[in-house]
């Protein structure tokens, strides 16, 4: 199979988003429906999907704030702190600002989007700056070089087996946790 690839910047592969934060001291800006995601959503995750977060805010918090409600299928990075981690959401959800989320055209794949991402983590940490943290810039994270497959078809079959690796090692935790837990149970 003859791939071609296209030479483009991360910027070129969707469209690129904030996060925000609403004001903590006003009430009615947070336990709404709308999950809200930070790091640390992002790190304790299992696989590549998000659907829930820790915190929620509401409609207005979103009005009254910098963050912006993302459509399911978008690629969530961690352009702060934990540069580089992310996930794709499944549900509507919105950000704190240590994030840069893309939301794909219609020829990326949400999927290929995500592992490329991942594969850019010393990129963005080269392209870091900040003196309290490290942050990567929207300017400077959109810029960034990548190829990808022009056809969506194709970008799918290359991830496929990314995807599989993925879905064996998370089934291979999930069963170790399970026999440390029968381990112990017969312990007692």
């Amino acid at each position: 199979m003859r791939i071609n690839w296209r030479h483009c910047r991360l910027g070129d592969l969707g469209e690129i988003r904030s996060g925000g934060t609403p004001a903590t001291n006003k009430n009615e800006y947070w336990g709404g429906h709308i999950p809200w995601c930070t790091p640390t959503d992002i790190t304790s995750l299992k696989g590549r999907f998000i659907s829930s977060t820790e915190r929620q805010i509401t409609e207005l918090g979103v009005k009254n704030s910098n963050a912006e409600l993302l459509p399911p299928g978008s690629v969530i990075v961690c352009t702060r702190a934990t540069i580089g981690e992310a996930a794709i959401n499944t549900v509507p959800m919105a950000t704190n600002q240590g994030f840069k989320s893309i939301i794909p055209t219609q020829d990326v794949d949400s999927d290929f989007l995500y592992y490329l991402v991942r594969s850019l983590k010393r990129e963005f940490v080269r392209r870091a700056a900040g003196s309290t943290f490290l942050e990567i810039s929207a300017s400077s994270f959109a810029k960034i070089p990548v190829r990808i497959p022009d056809s969506l078809e194709v970008q799918r079959w290359l991830v496929r087996p990314l995807i599989l690796l993925d879905d064996i090692a998370i089934a291979l935790q999930d069963l170790i946790a399970a026999k440390r837990e029968f381990k112990r149970g017969l312990m007692q």
